[in-house]
């Protein structure tokens, strides 16, 4: 019966180290946008944390008989004049087992406060950033908990050679060297832009901007940088701006038509935007690619942008936003036709009068039907270049670790498709006249 325990308490050991893998990697994967970017791998990572906080509950029950009998007889081995390897083996296994424990339990638990429920409960107890700043002791904990149950498993099956251990110690180093590395924020890279299959670089203090009106102080465009490489001579690019849509439009580069952009701020990824390529604020760290759409797809944004020109000049030049919808950690308020006013917060970056998303939080704020902070940083999580404020706080509702209010604002027609959410600032996000903006509590 003894050994029928043992040999169960070994398998949880194994399944609650694959299912604490599965829950760090698809939470990096989800946060990071590695392979994809889907609520189905959400899902899959709340379904392997729930599978994890099972097994661990288990794991924690069986080794309770077994933890107190352990711990003394291998200090005792260790204290001893002939203490062998086994012993500091079983020792260091014992240890990063309850490191496993202790910090696992902080991760779910700091995790568990994304849900409203549970944040109402904890309140300020229980912080999200423990989620963030345990799970990179907690990797390094299994890793080599892993590495040392694998050295057991070689022992009991008489393996005696000196490579096998050579290979888990290289390995494990290497894991914990790359789960160190991703927590690292990264280097910026030199100014550069994809076209196609072509990287060129360029020197930002030689571009200069086709939209005055929009930047000033030597800031500009993802579009400028395009204008750039065509005025210096290393692209053919063919281009007008377009008074309708309030847009320069690209005709051609080297002959080809139908180009599209991708471009994300230093700690970002690759995601689809419907939003002006002149109004795309350049910062140190930037990636811009450029490849080929469908001309439809093309055709439908440039609709939006008409649309969006149209309900400006109906309303002589006033932005109104049709509907406003802020949905909170703990409420939801919503307000229809409100009059966006600027605040030239970023005026050393943007002319004055230019209204960017922020001024949407700021409007409401002047009229008292919400209170809100707001918080700048330099940098923020893996991003090692920010440079713009955030909405810190909305009512009751502040920011914690890697959760606070984001926002998309846009076309409804692109809404379902989450075009009009890109991570671009609020404060660095230029309106023209959108059908809707949305602030909404999320977890990055």
């Amino acid at each position: 019966m003894k050994g029928n325990g043992l040999k169960i308490h070994r398998i949880s050991s194994w399944l609650l180290a694959l299912f604490a893998l599965l829950t760090i990697f698809t939470g990096y994967d989800y946060s990071r946008r590695w392979l994809v970017e889907s609520d189905l791998l959400f899902n899959f990572h709340i379904t392997v944390e729930w599978l994890f906080i099972g097994f661990l509950v288990f794991h924690i029950i069986l080794s309770s008989k077994y933890w107190k009998m352990k711990f003394k007889r291998l200090i005792k081995g260790i204290k001893s004049r002939k203490a062998s390897k086994i012993h500091w083996l079983r020792f260091i296994q014992q240890i990063t087992k309850w490191a496993i424990v202790i910090l696992a339990l902080l991760v779910i638990l700091s995790g568990l406060t994304e849900y409203p429920w549970f944040a109402s409960l904890v309140g300020d107890f229980i912080l999200f950033k423990w989620h963030i700043d345990y799970d990179l002791f907690l990797t390094i904990a299994i890793i080599i908990h892993v590495a040392v149950g694998f050295k057991f498993f070689l022992i009991r099956r008489r393996v005696k050679r000196v490579y096998p251990d050579i290979l888990i110690i290289i390995l494990s180093g290497l894991l914990i060297s790359a789960v160190i590395f991703i927590n690292l924020p990264q280097p910026p890279r030199s100014p550069q832009v994809t076209i196609g299959n072509t990287t060129y670089l360029f020197e930002p203090s030689e571009v200069s901007t086709l939209r005055p009106n929009l930047f000033r102080n030597d800031s500009f465009s993802m579009f400028d940088i395009i204008a750039h490489l065509d005025s210096r001579g290393s692209i053919n690019a063919n281009y007008h701006y377009n008074a309708s849509l309030n847009t320069y439009v690209i005709d051609s580069i080297n002959g080809i038509e139908n180009w599209w952009y991708h471009a994300y701020y230093s700690g970002g990824y690759v995601e689809d935007n419907v939003y002006r390529m002149d109004h795309y604020l350049w910062k140190p760290d930037s990636t811009l690619i450029l490849y080929n759409e469908d001309p439809s797809f093309i055709n439908s944004i440039y609709t939006t942008f008409k649309e969006e020109v149209d309900r400006l000049m109906a309303n002589n030049g006033t932005i109104i936003i049709p509907t406003i919808t802020i949905n909170g950690r703990t409420f939801n308020l919503e307000f229809y036709s409100v009059s966006i006013v600027p605040h030239n917060l970023r005026n050393v970056t943007f002319q004055y009068g230019v209204i960017t998303a922020i001024d949407v939080i700021m409007t409401l704020g002047d009229l008292g039907n919400i209170t809100y902070d707001l918080e700048y940083f330099e940098t923020l999580g893996a991003a090692g270049y920010v440079h713009s404020y955030w909405v810190a706080r909305i009512n009751s509702d502040s920011m914690e670790g890697r959760c606070g209010f984001v926002y998309e604002e846009g076309d409804r027609d692109f809404e379902p498709l989450k075009y009009n959410y890109i991570q671009v600032p609020a404060d660095t996000r230029i309106l023209n006249s959108p059908e809707y903006v949305r602030y909404y509590w999320k977890c990055l």
